[in-house]
């Protein structure tokens, strides 16, 4: 005569045919990626909720989250203009490269 009671591994095993457990390892396996390719810190969580359902039942609707640590993206560096776009050149300084070759303009060119 088959057992019929679960301890809690039979029951991960055996919730929905295996699918809690290829869920949590898909994302067990995303995470470490992540870790190891950002050497920070990132988690796994099953929950694992039950009610009794108007038949007297046990419901079970697990959930698995993974946060898995984010690669940042490095600080960029803008200026706003004043009507309100971003550019990379500081509006309240000159041209350099644009003042020298104005200024070479007008040494060949008196008249500019």
């Amino acid at each position: 005569m088959p057992k019929d009671e679960l301890n809690f591994l039979e029951f991960l095993q055996s919730f929905r045919r295996g699918e809690l457990l290829r869920e949590a390892n898909d994302q067990l396996e995303d995470l470490i990626r992540a870790v190891k390719d950002t050497g920070s810190k990132g988690s796994l969580t099953i929950s694992l909720p039950f009610k009794i359902n108007d038949a007297g039942q046990l419901e079970c609707l697990p959930r698995v989250d993974s946060k898995p640590p984010r690669r940042a993206l490095g600080t960029g560096i803008y200026f706003a203009t004043d009507d309100g776009q971003l550019t990379r050149r500081d509006p309240d300084q000159s041209d350099w490269v644009e003042d020298e070759l104005v200024e070479r303009r007008s040494v060949r060119d008196p008249a500019i």
